[in-house]
């Protein structure tokens, strides 16, 4: 890194922690490590919060124990927790002992949740107040809390004696109410609240459905723990979105571009070595009907033809099932309206499908039978595509399997088999009338 003296520093620091963090990760570790020494600690720790909790420890190798605890501690206490909660247990406890305290106490709090809880991605950063304080006066408190970000101020939580939470006070409405009234007059009585223990999915949807900035979260006895804000919902969906979409590929659901290629190894391959074995299970199929393709060679041709349409029309109607799943749109009850529609559909696409393949076949070879015996087994495999894309999540999710982990292998599989063995089975039918 050519470093330049206090300009050096200061083309960092004028960076958004954002570009900073993307910045980071594309130094050697040397070069991170030293950048890391020399920046301003409040800005080398937003860089670090806008991470990948498990990209951490990668950025901040060879970086000093004594600098490392200084940055930890610099970091928000929801966010210190998502990162050491990635890390070795070791490493981990070595570095909240190193803490204050008065910082490490409320990490470790929660680090006690999941980390797909509203537990696990809450913050600790609210602001409560009582039903006898009067506007004015809250107004004031507010003013002395200026350097909390604007986001942790949404709403105000009102508690009683017992810490539980009894009302909520919206920001604008304590902006516009009369001084002189009190919290108990202008406070929302029905509060949407979370429990520490709902999964993040749930978490995420309820943010859709009421569109709230913020939603309290309560402990088993009703006590005011923390709060999710919308932005943590925000980045929820989309990591569920991506984890969905890779492990209907067989990916791991935590894989990017930036991942040590030792871990994509690790990660993909027993993936691809269950696709290899559903693959042999296709072969098999088309080795039952050896003598039939080689009396009749112009059936190859059609092979992936037959097999591929079926997948791909799978693949349409698994991808609409397991978005609805996820999005909570589909419940177990709509799954009859859901294989009807999609029946139906299939049954559509086969006919208008396998009138276009039958043409083909019947103008390309010359041969009438190929293009009814090509059409037939495309309808049948559109068919067997719309029920697999239906009662494969619907199946894996009764099992208590997600969905979007083994959809698509068991699919292609379904549809493969399911397609050669149509293709051929009518084929060989062919051949004997004709014989």
């Amino acid at each position: 890194m050519d470093k330049q003296g206090p300009l050096f520093i200061e083309e960092y620091v004028k960076l958004h922690p954002v570009d900073l963090a993307d910045r980071l990760l594309r130094l050697s570790e040397s070069e991170r490590a030293e950048l890391l020494t020399h920046l301003p600690r409040e800005h080398a720790a937003a860089a670090l919060a806008e991470l990948y909790e498990d990209q951490f420890e990668e950025v901040t190798k060879g970086l000093g124990k004594d600098r490392l605890v200084e940055l930890v501690g610099e970091l928000e206490h929801d966010d210190a927790a998502d990162i050491l909660g990635e890390i070795e247990e070791d490493k981990r406890e070595e570095l909240l002992e190193a803490l204050p305290d008065e910082v490490s106490d409320p990490i470790e709090e929660l680090l006690q949740y999941p980390e797909d809880t509203a537990g696990g991605i809450m913050s600790d950063r609210f602001i409560t107040l009582s039903t006898a304080e009067t506007v004015q006066a809250c107004q004031q408190r507010l003013r002395e809390t200026a350097d909390r970000e604007k986001d942790d101020i949404s709403y105000l939580y009102v508690l009683d004696e017992n810490e539980r939470l009894v009302g909520v006070v919206p920001l604008r409405e304590l902006v516009f109410a009369s001084p002189a009234a009190t919290v108990q007059e202008v406070m929302i009585r029905e509060v949407q609240c979370l429990r520490v223990d709902d999964d993040q999915e749930e978490v995420a949807r309820r943010f859709e459905f009421y569109g709230y900035l913020g939603l309290p979260v309560l402990d088993k006895v009703g006590k005011l723990v923390g709060v999710v804000h919308a932005s943590e919902a925000l980045e929820v969906a989309q990591e569920e979105a991506t984890e969905d979409m890779q492990l209907m590929v067989g990916l791991s659901g935590e894989e990017r571009s930036s991942t040590p290629w030792q871990t994509s190894l690790q990660r993909r391959l027993p993936w691809l070595y269950v696709n290899l074995c559903t693959a042999f299970l296709a072969a098999i199929v088309v080795g039952f009907f050896e003598e039939t393709i080689a009396k009749w060679t112009a059936l190859a041709v059609f092979l992936p033809i037959i097999a591929g349409q079926g997948g791909n029309a799978g693949m349409q109607t698994l991808t609409v099932i397991i978005r609805d799943m996820a999005l909570g749109e589909l419940e177990p009850g709509d799954g009859k309206k859901a294989l009807l529609k999609e029946v139906f559909l299939g049954f559509i696409n086969g006919i208008a499908i396998g009138i276009a393949v039958g043409l083909v076949g019947y103008f390309w070879k010359d041969s009438p039978e190929l293009g009814l015996v090509a059409g037939g087994a495309m309808v049948l495999n559109q068919l067997a595509a719309a029920l697999s894309g239906v009662m494969i999540p619907f199946g894996l999710r009764m099992l208590k399997i997600d969905p979007a982990m083994a959809s698509s292998i068991i699919l292609t599989t379904v549809t493969d088999v399911a397609g050669f063995f149509f293709f051929l089975s009518l084929g060989a039918l062919a051949l004997q009338s004709v014989e």
